[in-house]
């Protein structure tokens, strides 16, 4: 393990990101504080969730709400489903019948 300033990791983070490909952790400090790590992950390790903003939030569920309303949403029962419709490669959308309230 190798512990370097942040000062150091900026002037040297392609060297830090390379070190941690082959394996090893680096950690950076603000002084004398451990602040953050670079640390060799593999794409099994990792998943980031999608994040959307209050304001991005708030868009797709009025549109979402809107599509609905035109009863232009695409339901299915399974994502084999899904999957054939996208890969059939149609445009129109078939109407669901529309709940009573």
């Amino acid at each position: 393990m190798r512990a370097v300033t942040i000062k150091e990791a900026k002037a040297h983070l392609n060297e830090l990101v390379e070190a941690a490909e082959r394996g090893d952790q680096v950690v950076i400090m603000r002084g004398s504080t451990h602040v953050a790590a670079i640390v060799p992950v593999s794409a099994a390790e990792i998943e980031l969730p999608s994040r959307l903003t209050d304001l991005q939030a708030e868009r797709f569920w009025r549109a979402l709400a809107v599509s609905d309303e035109a009863g232009s949403t695409r339901v299915f029962g399974s994502p084999t489903g899904a999957v054939r419709f996208l890969s059939s490669g149609q445009k129109s959308v078939r109407r669901r019948p529309r709940p009573k309230r």
